[in-house]
């Protein structure tokens, strides 16, 4: 069952935050060389460190982030992110289908007027 255009454009209000990209979990060792990251029989690596990777401008661009709450809101945007994607497919499939049936509906023409009404000068 397809939600009406009203519907669905209420749902995208709503969301907030939005935000585009996304989170990588990661280990890492730090500068120190006498620290527990570099034992060569079992390191245990710093983290988790959360890596936000998005683009901005044609550029990629990584925050890291810590366990907290902006990393909590990074995930929260990034969830409302994805659902605006599938709201505004939905959309534009409705949207599209009343292209096509306006169109079909005025082909009455065939297809020989069709050209010659896109034709360029």
């Amino acid at each position: 069952m397809t939600m009406s255009r009203s519907i669905i454009w209420q749902e995208m209000i709503q969301l907030s935050p939005l935000c585009s990209g996304s989170l990588h979990e990661q280990y890492l060792p730090c500068g120190k060389p006498r620290c527990r990251c570099h034992d060569s029989k079992s390191p245990q690596l710093h983290g988790p460190y959360y890596l936000w990777v998005r683009r901005i401008g044609g550029r990629q661009v990584n925050r890291t982030l810590r366990p907290g709450p902006d990393l909590e809101k990074v995930k929260a945007g990034i969830e409302n992110y994805h659902r605006m994607q599938a709201l505004f497919s939905d959309l534009l499939k409705q949207e599209e289908e009343k292209v096509l049936s306006s169109e079909r509906a005025a082909e009455t023409e065939g297809k020989k007027n069709f050209r010659r009404r896109f034709r360029k000068p």
